[in-house]
């Protein structure tokens, strides 16, 4: 008799790896937000208090609803952590979209 508690066979299957495609870029949560921000050329800017959403070339403030702001806000930072790294990645994301 046989041990059969050491290696087990494939019985000619193979097992499923991942798939061999190459990813083109990460897909991001929040890609709606980052195509808003890169169209409208506005960045995440704050100056003791709330987190606002302007555009860089005139610094005004966009205007959008106070609720939508904010969710915007929170899940852009829950993605990229700082208002500086989620700057980043709109100019990373119009950079990409020229």
């Amino acid at each position: 008799m046989e041990d059969n508690s050491g290696a087990r066979t494939f019985n000619n299957h193979f097992a499923r790896g991942k798939n061999f495609t190459r990813e083109k870029e990460k897909p991001f949560h929040t890609r709606n937000y980052l195509e808003v921000l890169a169209h409208y050329d506005a960045e995440l800017i704050q100056v003791d208090g709330p987190i606002m959403v302007v555009r860089c070339k005139t610094g005004t403030e966009l205007p959008l609803e106070q609720k939508a702001k904010l969710l915007m806000v929170k899940l852009l930072l829950d993605e990229f952590g700082t208002v500086d790294g989620t700057n980043e990645a709109v100019q990373n994301y119009k950079a990409s979209r020229s």
